[in-house]
Order: C-alpha cells, then structure tokens, then sequence
C-alpha cells in the first residue's frame, strides 16, 4: 500500500516501494519517522540513529536531516509547526516553541496509534478523498498530543512509564529504579540485577525494547530532569549537571548538544 495525504495540519505518506533517498532535507514542520519493520536509519549533522521495529525518530522544523536506509516501509508524518505548538502552550503553558530530542524512542501510545492508522487506511482505500482527509485531520491531532505527552522534548517535565510494564515487567522495574535513583552512580550489573538477568541479556532486551542503551537513557533521563532546574533555578550549568547525577559540566553539555543542538545555556535564555 502506497499513500500520501495532505490535510490543513500535515501530511502523511506510508510507502513500501520507493527509492532510497541520500540527500539533506530541513523542513519548516515536525517530521516523525516510524519503523513499521526491520531497520531505519536517518543521520542529522550531530549523530546517526538506527531504528528498529516500532521505534520512532522526531525532527524538529529547520533541523537538517537524511535519510540512510529504509529496510521496510516507510511510514513518515509532518506535522504542522504553529499547530503543534498551539496544542503545546495549552497543555504545558509554557510559551517557547517545543523541541523534540534527538534520539531514537519507544512508547506503546505511538506504537498503538501507527498501527490504528495503518489498518484504517486500508479499510478507507475507496473512500473519497475528502473522507480520508477528514480522518486524517482529527488523527494528526491526536498524534501531536500524544507526542507532547510521551516523547523526550524540552517541555516534559518527566519521562512517562506507565505503558512498558505491558511490555516487559523487568525491563519496566528497571526503568522505575533508574528514576527514582537517577542520581547515583549505576552500573550495567546494578540494572541488571534490578531485571533479575544477565547484564548481557538485559543489555540486549532493553536496546531491543526501548531504542537506547540502559546507560544512555539513564544519562537522557538525567537531562531531562535538568531542563526544569534550567528553567526555574538560578543554579549555574555545573552546578545543575552534578546535581542530576552527571559525572561532569562537559559530559553534560556534550549530550544536551547532541540531543537539542543547543548548549544548556543557550537553552535557558530560550526559556525563561
């Protein structure tokens, strides 16, 4: 099934033949990018991410981008700038445009609302245009609010766990312990301990599972609970990077760059 549909706040393409693209892209919306099956591999001028089946990449608008290689279908939605960030500042309050992390993700909402999108469409094959544009309009909504809601951006005050323990209640107990420790200094045994397996086996499962390493997202949750020391503290950069478990103010900045493309101070001019 090949498909593009525009509506008044996006687009959405779902294709499984098509040429591999190579050249750098910069759109003036969100993209989100989700692996229907197999590998997808996009690159941006900080880093190269790699997604597995039912992981999803966002780009934020005016973010350079490419796209490596597609195993499977492509399944692409752009959403609409102003529209997003309306929904936003009714949500969060918080009147600065949102950023979405660069990093490869995993939540069961987005996974549920692809594959929600997928079957429908198929049933709407011979529909009018004008009814799949209708369904599509109320469906990006949904879409925007469920991203604002779950993916790692700079308006998120806490990462939400509450959809993994469907998935894997040791790779769920872990993630738990992680955030109500995240200041301590944790080894992969210390993790895997928590999943009752091996720290090979656990190392493996939780990449699987949510897109990252364990130590890696220990690492984004710690700068996620940053972003609200920037925004509502006087503390300087280093002394909000030890104060969220990071080993140093350089390691800190280096993964706030990689993640937002901004330093940590330049983010809190953005936000205050």
């Amino acid at each position: 099934m090949n498909t593009l549909l525009h509506s008044d706040v996006g687009l959405f393409l779902l294709r499984q033949n098509f040429d591999q693209e190579s050249d750098w892209r910069s759109d003036n919306c969100y993209k989100f990018v989700f692996s229907v099956g197999g590998a997808t591999n996009y690159q941006t001028n900080r880093q190269e991410m790699t997604m597995s089946q039912h992981q999803f990449l966002m780009f934020n608008p005016s973010e350079d981008h490419k796209q490596i290689a597609v195993d499977h279908s492509k399944f692409l939605v752009e959403l609409d700038r102003q529209m997003l960030n309306e929904l936003s500042s009714s949500i969060y309050n918080q009147p600065f445009e949102v950023q979405f992390a660069s990093l490869v993700q995993f939540t069961n909402p987005v996974s549920q609302w692809t594959q929600f999108i997928i079957r429908h469409l198929k049933v709407l094959e011979d529909e009018p245009l004008m009814v799949k544009q209708s369904f599509l309009d109320h469906n990006l909504t949904s879409l925007s609010i469920i991203l604002l809601n779950n993916a790692v951006s700079s308006h998120i005050p806490d990462i939400n766990l509450s959809h993994y323990n469907v998935f894997n209640a040791p790779i769920s107990k872990t993630l738990t312990a992680l955030k109500d420790d995240y200041k301590s200094n944790w080894t992969l045994e210390d993790m895997a301990k928590v999943a009752n397996l091996s720290k090979y086996q656990f190392a493996h499962v939780f990449k699987e599972l949510i897109g990252i390493s364990p130590y890696s997202w220990l690492q984004v949750y710690r700068l996620v609970r940053s972003q609200q020391l920037l925004k509502y503290t006087n503390l300087t950069i280093l002394e909000i990077a030890l104060e969220c478990g990071f080993s140093s103010v350089n390691v800190y900045n280096r993964l706030f760059n990689m993640l937002y493309g901004k330093s940590p101070g330049h983010f809190r001019k953005i936000v205050r």
